[in-house]
């Protein structure tokens, strides 16, 4: 097992979060049918307190710790499936998505942390301290079952920490409704200039071109990160100057001229008047209902479209790459989530049993079935729903896929660059300022954490 690792990450293929999409990265609001999202800290809508484990009697209880919008009906439907066929049960006890990383980790830290815990995938693992809080899963039955993404996506330092039964996906699409740019006459843009031409195009029409949503803080630098497979390819070695703090976000050429763009594109009005307060829930209605012409979203967001608005058709959707600095290249994540046991918990047997139940071939089909935002399966022999517009998206791209700078890059914090991009609309920095006070804050992290070169 270490050896394959070892192999995997010999390639390159360095992988993290986003989960299978792009609202996984922040607010995943995919309900699989049922209309609404779970907001107490557990299922019983009561529990709050700290406890990792619970035993009554002989039975065991794993407590399982997520962010309220990772754990879905069909997570549910097979823990109740499970403990029928094992009689260890399962309870999920969810945190707000802005509080769920600070409080496993407070708890990680005193040692009073669940039996299984979710993290963002890649290097995201760092931030929850693997080594110590962390299951060595190398020897365990399904890991041969994985495709070899979804193994380095859970993987840290060369030993596999995580479950990972997400799936794969592109980050910096640009969707669009194909009828829309067919009837308005507008060519599939392949660089900045013909982007602007589709936006003046859209606007010449009355469409509002781009939804944005600045408020939601972890969506804008999507635009940045859509341009760092582009910048790894022209600087293979760019990650580990970054990781090793040879170099900063600011000395990066793309991304600079990534962030010029994007603030001219926002004094062009290609946002609209209410892109500071737009939400990302209201995304599906805008894109659906014509009166936005794009929004920069994962593959899978026609799926999501389809779970949480009526009367989508996904086919009616395709994307382009993110066109910014004239990039053609898809940048993808893998297995935004993954799965984690603690190794606090006083029942790492039950979970480990827990584990291998999920990767069964038959309990995954039942997973992706109902995750249609999973456009890949992460188990071999498992089919995902891919989407016309991820398969357009990679079409384009050819072989110009390569993993971005949030899966790949130590203490990325899309939030923060997003935010110091509200900061950048309304004039107070520059983009070259954006970075700079990102570095900051990045290193600063990088420091506190003991890593090397900070």
């Amino acid at each position: 097992m270490k050896g394959r690792i070892r192999k995997l990450l010999s390639y390159g293929l360095i992988v993290g979060m986003m989960a299978g999409s792009l609202a996984a990265c922040g607010n995943d609001k995919t309900t699989n049918g049922s209309g609404s999202e779970p907001t107490s800290n557990s299922d019983s809508g009561e529990k709050t307190k700290d406890d990792s484990k619970t035993a009554k009697g002989d039975k065991i209880t794993l407590n399982f710790a997520a962010s309220q919008n990772w754990i879905k009906d069909i997570d549910r439907e097979l823990a109740k499936e499970f403990e029928d066929k094992t009689g260890i049960a399962i309870d999920f006890q969810l945190s707000p998505d802005d509080q769920y990383q600070t409080i496993i980790k407070s708890k990680l830290n005193t040692g009073e942390g669940p039996d299984i815990f979710m993290s963002y995938s890649g290097t995201k693992l760092k931030d929850f301290n693997p080594e110590k809080t962390m299951v060595d899963l190398a020897g365990e039955a399904w890991v041969d079952t994985l495709e070899d993404w979804a193994i380095t996506a859970g993987t840290y330092n060369d030993t596999l920490y995580a479950l990972n039964l997400a799936g794969v996906d592109a980050t910096n699409g640009v969707l669009y409704n194909v009828k829309t740019f067919e009837d308005l006459g507008i060519k599939i843009p392949t660089n900045y200039e013909e982007f602007k031409t589709a936006c003046d195009t859209l606007q010449e029409n009355g469409i509002t071109p781009i939804y944005e949503f600045v408020k939601d803080l972890w969506h804008t630098h999507y635009w940045m990160e859509g341009v760092s497979a582009l910048a790894a390819a022209n600087d293979p070695d760019l990650y580990k100057k970054l990781n090793t703090n040879e170099i900063g976000f600011a000395d990066v050429p793309e991304f600079v001229e990534a962030l010029t763009q994007l603030q001219e594109m926002e004094a062009a009005g290609y946002f609209g008047e209410n892109h500071m307060s737009n939400i990302y829930d209201n995304s599906y209605e805008g894109i659906k209902s014509g009166k936005y012409g794009m929004i920069i979203t994962a593959g899978s967001y026609p799926m999501e479209m389809v779970s949480n608005i009526d009367g989508v058709n996904p086919d009616d959707y395709s994307e382009f790459p993110d066109p910014l600095v004239d990039n053609q290249y898809v940048t993808l994540t893998a297995g935004g989530t993954v799965r984690c046991i603690s190794a606090a918990s006083k029942n790492i047997d039950a979970a480990k049993q827990y584990f291998n139940f999920l990767a069964e071939k038959e309990n995954a089909e039942k997973l992706y079935a109902a995750r249609t935002d999973y456009v890949a399966a992460s188990v071999k022999g498992v089919e995902g729903t891919p989407t016309r517009a991820f398969t357009d998206l990679t079409k384009i791209a050819g072989d110009k896929q390569l993993q971005g700078a949030e899966a790949s890059v130590y203490f990325y914090d899309g939030g923060k660059i997003s935010e110091l991009c509200q900061e950048m609309f309304v004039g107070s920095l520059s983009p070259k300022e954006v970075l700079k006070e990102f570095d900051t804050a990045r290193r600063a992290l990088a420091k506190d954490a003991g890593l090397e070169g900070f």
